[in-house]
């Protein structure tokens, strides 16, 4: 659990990204052919979020290696992110089986998938990332897993929004 539970943070944020510049450049290309178009975008959202989570990760390891007990408060940040994972996992899965969903089925139900699961996911979005860090941090007097869940929700959310000021404020 010690690994795990940063990695698949890190996973879901890095996935997050690549999807936060998608939705970034959606709608800014008249183009037919727009799959270059797309890649390069979830790319710059990508590296985006590989960006943020070094941002949110070097503080970290410099609290953690001047810390007395670096263990404990360790140990403290891998409950916080388990307790986050609580909140986004379901979330992910969610998604996940909306994606599923809308490739495997038809044009029609897919078009309904579409309406009805991920427009209104991409709207929560920003509640469920907030929710994770409150839950995350519920219960801890450390200042450390405050911190870091402040942080990473910040870098996570700001993703879209950066990539989208940097690369498609204008239609192509």
């Amino acid at each position: 659990m010690a690994t795990a539970v940063p990695v698949l943070l890190g996973l879901l944020a890095l996935i997050d990204a690549a999807f936060a510049g998608f939705r970034a450049a959606t709608g800014r290309n008249a183009r037919i052919h727009k799959r270059p178009y797309y890649l390069l975008a979830a790319r710059r959202g990508l590296a985006g979020g590989a960006i943020g989570l070094v941002l949110v990760a070097l503080p970290v390891a410099v609290a953690l290696s001047g810390s007395a007990d670096p263990g404990t408060r360790y140990d403290e940040l891998v409950r916080a992110g388990m307790r986050m994972l609580q909140v986004l996992v379901p979330f992910a899965a969610l998604v996940v089986a909306s994606l599923l969903t809308y490739w495997l089925l038809p044009m029609r139900e897919s078009t309904f998938v579409i309406l009805v699961g991920l427009g209104p996911f991409t709207l929560l979005r920003p509640v469920v990332a907030l929710g994770a860090a409150v839950w995350a941090v519920a219960g801890s007097t450390d200042w450390l897993p405050w911190a870091v869940a402040t942080a990473a929700t910040a870098s996570v959310l700001a993703v879209e929004p950066v990539v989208h000021r940097c690369w498609y404020r204008a239609p192509v």
